[in-house]
């Protein structure tokens, strides 16, 4: 049963769940009234590395996501801490597809902008949509407001001749959503459960960080089963794109029939230069060979981003931690200077638990991944501002 910890009277207790393309994550967060989020406790289930039909994925994802929600409950219980209060999901891609939508007015002489006037325009921008069904769609909220061609956090009240509102929509897989929604109330019964896009989740993130000057990226998040490219120009996601090649994938170029968790450890000792045996250079050959594939796959989706406009050099990486050293080296190394605004190679830079310290931490002896903590940094995000 659940209790009451001292420690935690004043703090919100939080069930966050991180959905990707082939992994399903449970964690339980402490919220104080100020700073990083505590992650009390925290597991990841990945499904076995084999080829599924979406539909198997889809079953399998649910169980995976009860097993673990039930195997955190039961751990996080032992503390004799408060039940949760409140229940975050973060679903991303192939699950989720986002996009922006814009709409604008002039006025004929300087008016002051009201709230009246913001919706508006946000509901006219939504309403211009014609790709995501109505009945479909998972979230919808303005993510940047211009007056007078300036962006702005503080419009009511201001004064302008023109105004601009620009809103994120997402929409969810209706059989997805379906199955996620019998998940959850298996593990919390009819509590209101808040779900949000991996998109939503990684403009937030990268809107929250300290040097958030730069506003131009491209992002690249790859989960198990796919990589979702993201567009970020001036704040607002312009342009996505989502390819079947991921982390799984990749494993199975170069493992072969090969164990992927031993494959993964070799990928690490690689990286930190300790490893020299044969079958670190058996690794060491699958990439190189691995490689003309990937990039066919990875140069076709960013030459469909491409269309009018090159791609901002900033890349952020956001994947496996084993694969993060490979994969910067692949995208900063591989000629796709020809798609970029300086026509320079991407400068990447991974998405690391040290850059979301500000916003979320695990408590001593929990693990967790990057993936687990931009779902606790949204909740610290989202908290502080209700």
């Amino acid at each position: 049963m659940f209790g009451m910890h001292l420690g935690r009277a004043r703090e919100k207790i939080i069930a966050v769940a991180d959905i990707g393309s082939g992994s399903a994550a449970v964690a339980i967060v402490s919220v104080p009234a100020k700073g990083p989020v505590r992650v009390l406790c925290a597991e990841r289930r990945f499904l076995p590395l084999e080829v599924r039909t979406p539909e198997a994925i889809t079953a399998a994802l649910g169980m995976h996501l009860v097993e673990v929600g039930q195997r955190v409950l039961a751990a996080y219980q032992k503390s004799g801490g408060p039940a949760p209060k409140s229940v975050y999901a973060i679903v991303r891609a192939p699950w989720t597809r986002s996009k922006t939508v814009e709409a604008q007015t002039s006025f004929p002489e300087t008016t002051e902008i009201t709230d009246k006037m913001i919706g508006g325009l946000a509901q006219q921008a939504l309403a211009s949509d014609t790709e995501f069904e109505r009945a479909h769609i998972l979230e919808a909220g303005v993510v940047r407001i211009k007056i007078n061609g300036y962006a702005t956090s503080e419009p009511e009240g201001a004064s302008g001749h023109r105004l601009s509102v620009a809103a994120l929509i997402s929409s969810c897989d209706p059989a997805f959503k379906a199955n996620l929604t019998g998940a959850f109330q298996q593990l919390f019964g009819g509590q209101k459960v808040i779900i949000r896009s991996g998109v939503h989740a990684i403009l937030s993130i990268l809107r929250s960080k300290a040097d958030a000057s730069n506003k131009n990226f491209l992002v690249v998040d790859m989960a198990s089963e796919g990589t979702n490219f993201v567009v970020i120009r001036d704040g607002i996601t312009t342009d996505h794109a989502t390819i079947s090649e991921g982390k799984n994938s990749i494993l199975r170029r170069i493992s072969g029939n090969g164990m992927t968790e031993e494959t993964l450890t070799l990928l690490r000792l690689i990286a930190r230069g300790e490893c020299q045996d044969p079958a670190c250079e058996a690794v060491n050959v699958a990439m190189a060979r691995a490689e003309p594939e990937l990039v066919r796959a990875f140069g076709e989706a960013i030459t469909k981003l491409v269309g009018q406009q090159r791609l901002p050099n900033q890349l952020i990486l956001a994947t496996h931690a084993d694969l993060v050293p490979w994969l910067s080296s692949f995208f900063s190394r591989i000629d796709f200077a020809q798609f970029t605004t300086s026509t320079q190679p991407f400068v990447v830079t991974p998405l690391k638990p040290v850059d979301l310290a500000h916003l979320a931490l695990p408590e001593t002896d929990t693990h967790t991944d990057t993936g687990i903590l931009i779902a606790a940094a949204l909740v610290n995000i989202e908290e502080r501002r209700a």
